[in-house]
């Protein structure tokens, strides 16, 4: 084969190039319109037999050189990225609908989750866990339950057939003891974050350990790494049991002697008190208070002068999103996790609990985000 015949086909490969990359443009477009017309209408945006009839009708279809295999593959690439353009038309639409994250279509059959809290009103849960039931197109809805009796409330939850539940202030711990089932994790930590309703009981476990384990993992592993975390309460357990459980040191720093000392005896860990922070040694820093936390974005925890010590800080305040301990922190060369990401992947590890499916966790992140961002 010639220079000049070898010339001619890279031409030729390169016309189609652009050729392909039109009409991926154009079916760009049109897959916008259809998820348009979608949200509109309160259509599910993930519709799996629609998928698997076209992944057929293209197999069908192929005369070759490609395998049938090699043609799904592309087209699945193609589809995924189509599905991800009509979802994030539905995350950032701005209709009533779905400004309340509402799912859709509602019937007699609509699987029921929520939140129970007091206050709720402010909680994203609901927005986040919509947007994954509409987007892999499950019949179901997630509500904020504001809650003033807690026995009570449920009762009543279990009457009516409620399939799970969020917990959130000032229920983790009240719920002990109302509840017929309460796993070893949540029994560890000494709080139950997410309910799971059965025909005859109910069961609590824990899944904010989780979110803080996977933040604190996109930093640094936490096997063989020793992290200092501030704070006495529910979150600071969760991040401490998460901390030990996958083999990492945790070293609890607090203003109550006897809180902390209780806390870190507990998961065989070392209590500093929070006026000896300077004397603490650690890999990374994690605050588990509210200092920092809107409306008062200038409180920081600790003195900046610290935070040079450290490889990583992470917060598990989401708003702000960047908290003035993370700033300070990124200012002096660390690596920093905002508990944005925390709250996001306890609520995926909620989903996969109660559906059994894998959570859409790019576009539950996506909603909450743009909630944080958007000024509302």
């Amino acid at each position: 084969m010639s220079k000049e015949s070898l010339d001619q086909l890279r031409s030729k490969i390169e016309g189609l190039d652009m050729a392909l990359l039109r009409l991926l443009n154009e079916r760009a477009v049109v897959s916008g319109q259809i998820g348009r017309l979608k949200v509109e209408n309160g259509l599910n945006i993930y519709d799996h037999h629609r998928e698997e009839s076209v992944f057929r009708y293209l197999a069908e279809q192929n005369r070759g050189p490609l395998k049938d295999s090699e043609v799904n593959r592309i087209f699945y690439e193609i589809i995924s990225v189509s599905r991800q353009l009509q979802s994030d038309m539905a995350a950032a639409g701005d209709s009533e609908t779905r400004a309340r994250g509402d799912a859709g279509v509602l019937s007699g059959s609509t699987s029921v989750y929520g939140i129970l809290g007091n206050p709720v009103a402010h909680s994203m849960s609901p927005r986040m866990h919509n947007a994954a039931f509409r987007l892999l197109g499950i019949d179901a809805i997630y509500l904020p339950f504001q809650v003033e009796d807690l026995r009570g409330a449920l009762s009543g939850m279990k009457a009516l057939g409620i399939k799970g539940a969020s917990v959130t202030h000032p229920f983790k711990t009240e719920i002990f003891g109302l509840i017929d089932d309460i796993d070893d994790t949540a029994q560890r930590i000494g709080a139950v974050n997410t309910l799971v309703f059965g025909e005859e009981r109910i069961r609590g476990t824990n899944t904010d350990w989780i979110g803080a384990v996977r933040c604190l993992e996109a930093m640094l592993p936490i096997e063989g790494h020793r992290f200092v975390v501030i704070g006495t309460g529910g979150a600071a357990r969760a991040v401490v049991y998460g901390v030990v459980s996958k083999g990492g040191e945790a070293l609890v720093v607090g203003r109550s002697e006897e809180k902390g000392r209780r806390l870190a005896e507990e998961f065989d860990s070392v209590f500093v008190p929070l006026s000896e922070i300077e004397s603490a040694r650690g890999d990374c820093l994690v605050n588990t208070t509210p200092v920092g936390m809107h409306p008062e974005e200038d409180g920081i925890p600790v003195s900046t002068r610290i935070l040079g010590g450290y490889r990583a800080v992470a917060d598990v305040i989401y708003n702000p999103l960047k908290t003035k301990l993370l700033r300070e922190a990124e200012a002096v060369g660390c690596m920093v996790a905002s508990g944005f990401e925390m709250f996001v992947f306890q609520g995926t590890e909620q989903f996969h609990i109660w559906t059994g499916l894998e959570p859409p966790v790019e576009v539950m992140r996506q909603v909450v985000l743009e909630k944080l961002t958007s000024g509302e």
